[in-house]
């Protein structure tokens, strides 16, 4: 079975056509596991009504209180286990697990615990999906993601790796709140090289997407843990997955990713030239000084160092050596001059995909 965690917040004008895009997905062996942060809008009663069209298909539960960041909702609920569901939602249920049991009952709250199935056990999921509310699935983005996925597997277990974990990611076309299309590749708008999936380049620029990863059982049991530090949840779980597993990508725009005025790019298309003026605070169509993007970057290198610390400590008793030496050289670098700096972002790879990035972390990383 394939479950999907779709987290909500306030996000009543978009959910309906994101959660009807996933139920009717060529792959029906799926369940959805929606999870409210605490929305103050029509998110939960839109969901509901859903949820009583569609029994057995659907799992709301109710963040109380709410976790604040989607980062953390993420995490949270692959710690907590949620994409295992209902025994009544699923073909076969294992033992009930008292504390997962209770989750369904307390987290989801009054107004949602209606429409949820009466809980005898609990169906353990084989892959795990992540889904923001905003965006619109392709009918068949989980059944090719399942595909790649499944041939992944098998690859591993013929190579002797009986329960690799892996990650599986794709592509996809950028919209604008009416679902108009303003570029047909994420990957290629916003310059990405999906191959870069090794420990050292993902500690400094993350290429994997939230909403465009799979993964399967074995990676999402590697998640025990919310760390105290984490720039994004699918940066985190992509350190993880390429640590211990494998990364692979298809290289398929399969979901519509929605852009409004609540999301919008950080990073938008444009010239090489562009991207390093608009570093100094010249020419950006958001207006922020070159004092403003220094303020930005230091507080993004900052966190990246501090996430490399606690994936260090988080991992400690499951990391080679040699995986040790490479976070403890990247976590060291705040500390050396420049030159140092330098010498230790070439040595060790922990370079960006474009050699104008890699030149820009060179001159600004504290």
């Amino acid at each position: 079975m394939v479950t999907v965690l779709l987290c909500t917040y306030n996000g009543a004008a978009y959910v309906r056509a994101q959660l009807q895009s996933i139920l009717d997905q060529t792959v029906q062996d799926l369940h959805v596991v929606v999870s409210d942060d605490g929305s103050t809008d029509e998110t939960l009663a839109i969901v509901g009504a859903m949820a009583a069209a569609h029994p057995g298909r659907i799992t709301i539960l109710r963040q109380d209180p709410p976790t604040g960041s989607a980062q953390r909702h993420f995490l949270k609920l692959l710690v907590e286990r949620a994409y295992d569901v209902p025994g009544t939602a699923g073909a076969t249920a294992t033992e009930t697990d008292p504390a997962q049991t209770q989750r369904y009952v307390n987290d989801a709250g009054p107004d949602a615990r209606s429409a949820q199935p009466s809980i005898e056990a609990l169906v353990r999921a084989d892959y795990i999906m992540l889904s923001d509310q905003d965006d619109v699935w392709l009918p068949d983005k989980v059944e090719k993601t399942l595909a790649r996925m499944q041939a992944d597997e098998a690859a591993c277990r013929a190579a002797g790796e009986a329960h690799a974990s892996i990650l599986v990611h794709c592509d996809s076309r950028i919209v604008d709140r009416a679902l108009r299309e303003i570029a047909p590749s994420f990957v290629a708008y916003q310059k990405m090289t999906p191959s870069r999936c090794q420990l050292q380049q993902l500690l400094v620029q993350n290429n994997v997407v939230g909403g465009a990863l799979m993964m399967n059982r074995a990676l999402a049991e590697r998640i025990t843990e919310i760390p105290a530090h984490c720039v994004m949840h699918d940066q985190w779980i992509a350190l993880i997955a390429s640590a211990f597993g494998h990364i692979d990508f298809v290289p398929e725009s399969l979901y519509l990713y929605r852009q409004h005025g609540d999301n919008v790019l950080g990073a938008g298309k444009g010239s090489r030239i562009m991207e390093i003026l608009g570093r100094f605070g010249i020419g950006r169509k958001d207006g922020k000084t070159k004092a403003e993007m220094d303020a930005h970057s230091q507080g993004v290198y900052r966190e990246m160092f501090l996430q490399a610390e606690c994936f260090r400590s988080c991992f400690d008793a499951e990391l080679s050596a040699q995986q040790k030496h490479l976070l403890d050289e990247f976590t060291a670098i705040p500390k050396r001059n420049r030159f140092g700096k330098i010498c230790t972002i070439l040595r060790y790879g922990f370079t960006y995909n474009l050699f104008h990035r890699t030149v820009g972390e060179c001159l600004f990383i504290q």
